[in-house]
């Protein structure tokens, strides 16, 4: 098939990949990136995907004339680190997706054959955050309690999510047993990794004790409150927590 020209007066947007080539890279990767670079380019009605090209894999963009100078002006505040945010949002994601495939990439102009972008990919020097462990608690519901050693292992469902990492000993998880399918607090001694994203994932946390929880909605909570015989203080909220924990509510488990 005969390569179509680039529009009178417009241009070619080429992005390179450096970890692929085009008979390589997977469908449904390419699909992500050409959708990252649709809006980090902006002018989605004027600008056309042509082809690929080896040289590793290079994303060939057609520029229409009329859109030319407002992607120019789009991808040079990116580049400035003053785009909108969503253009801001797509080079990240863009330079995350790179990252991940131990790439780096860059965004060129054929027409003033200048690299309007650099992606760092595997070169991006972010920083990097040791695991930190502190006392802490979760709350959640109990899934499933096992092991045959003298640890035990909990499985929580915390926030529409399986928590695996967490641990007690045998006493402790007899009398978690009681409250399976029930949502508890659990107290003890957490770690917790930081990933390039900024995001805060759970490797593992030592129960130490726990607490029931009754489960009623804040509203509920709050009604609750309200008919306790006495005036609004500064002890209100613990008094709201102490009844969304049930009024006999009893710490397990600790020393």
């Amino acid at each position: 098939m005969a390569k179509r020209a680039t529009p009178t007066g417009g241009t070619e947007y080429r992005f390179r990949i450096d970890a692929y080539t085009p008979d390589k890279i997977p469908m449904g990767r390419l699909a992500e990136y050409m959708g990252e670079l649709a809006t980090l380019l902006g002018e989605k009605a004027f600008v056309h995907f042509r082809r690929l090209e080896r040289g590793s894999t290079i994303l060939v963009h057609a520029i229409e004339k009329e859109a030319v100078p407002k992607v120019r002006d789009r991808t040079t505040a990116v580049r400035r680190g003053e785009g909108t945010q969503e253009a801001m949002r797509a080079f990240q994601a863009i330079n995350k997706l790179l990252r991940e495939d131990n790439a780096v990439g860059e965004l060129r102009d054929k027409e003033q054959s200048a690299k309007i972008l650099q992606f760092p990919g595997r070169l991006d020097a972010s920083e990097k955050f040791a695991s930190i462990k502190q006392q802490g608690s979760i709350d959640g519901i109990v899934n499933s309690i096992g092991g045959r050693d003298e640890t035990v292992h909990i499985r929580l469902e915390h926030d529409g999510r399986q928590l695996s990492g967490c641990y007690t000993t045998r006493s402790v998880a007899k009398e978690l047993g009681h409250l399976l399918f029930e949502p508890v607090r659990l107290f003890g001694r957490g770690k917790w990794n930081r990933d390039d994203d900024g995001n805060w994932t759970l490797e593992e946390f030592k129960i130490e004790s726990f607490e029931a929880l009754n489960g009623a909605p804040l509203p509920d909570a709050i009604a609750a409150l309200r008919e306790v015989p006495t005036e609004w203080t500064d002890d209100a909220y613990g008094e709201l927590g102490m009844i969304r924990r049930g009024s006999k509510a009893k710490r397990n488990g600790g020393h």
